[in-house]
């Protein structure tokens, strides 16, 4: 017997949106590094509100940013961050 998976459509903005309360990872356009915080907020242009926001590169800790707002359309990956 075959088992089928239940396929959940999601629009991008409701998946991100989901994320809101826990740790991602973000690719931003033109950058060599990654930032890591917690998703704090999401508006209808994906800009988005990081709490205790870090950047690393090469998986190696650069610098504490805080409380940071980034552009949608600057980013290029959104995650879920697991350490």
């Amino acid at each position: 017997m075959v088992e089928k998976k239940k396929v959940i459509e999601m629009l991008p903005n409701q998946m991100v949106k989901s994320l809101i309360g826990k740790t991602i990872r973000v690719e931003m356009k033109g950058e060599e590094s990654d930032l890591v915080g917690k998703l704090e907020g999401v508006d209808d242009y994906m800009n988005l509100f990081l709490s205790n926001a870090m950047e690393y590169k090469n998986g190696e800790k650069l610098r504490n940013l805080g409380n940071i707002v980034l552009r949608g359309n600057n980013v290029i990956l959104i995650q879920p961050y697991e350490v």
